[in-house]
C-alpha cells in the first residue's frame, strides 16, 4: 500500500515538474521571446526582477503570473514518495 502512494506521489512529482516548467516557459516567453535563459533565476524563487517582470508580463499576457510554488510542491512530493518506497511495512500491533 505505501510503495503504491509512494509511486503515485512521485508520478504526480514528475507531472507538477513537467507542468511548471511549460508554465515558466510559455510565460516567460511571452516577453523575453528567445532570451528566455534571462529568467532562469525565475524558475526556482521570486526576485526582485523576477516580481517585476511578473507584474509587467501579467499586465499584457494571456497566461497567470509564474510562481515557483509548483516546483516546491513538485520536489516534495516527489522526496515523500521516495520515503515511502524507501519505508518498510510497518507491524500491526499484534
Amino acid at each position: 500500500m505505501l510503495k503504491q502512494l509512494g509511486k503515485g506521489l512521485i508520478l504526480a512529482g514528475f507531472a507538477s515538474f513537467a507542468a511548471s516548467v511549460a508554465w515558466w516557459y510559455l510565460f516567460f516567453a511571452q516577453l523575453l521571446k528567445e532570451d528566455v535563459k534571462q529568467a532562469s533565476a525565475c524558475f526556482y524563487q521570486t526576485t526582485t526582477d523576477c516580481a517585476i517582470g511578473n507584474m509587467v508580463i501579467s499586465t499584457f499576457g494571456d497566461i497567470p503570473a509564474y510562481s515557483p510554488d509548483l516546483l516546491w510542491l513538485a520536489a516534495g512530493l516527489v522526496g515523500l514518495g521516495i520515503m515511502l518506497l524507501g519505508a518498510k511495512p510497518g507491524t500491526s500491533g499484534k
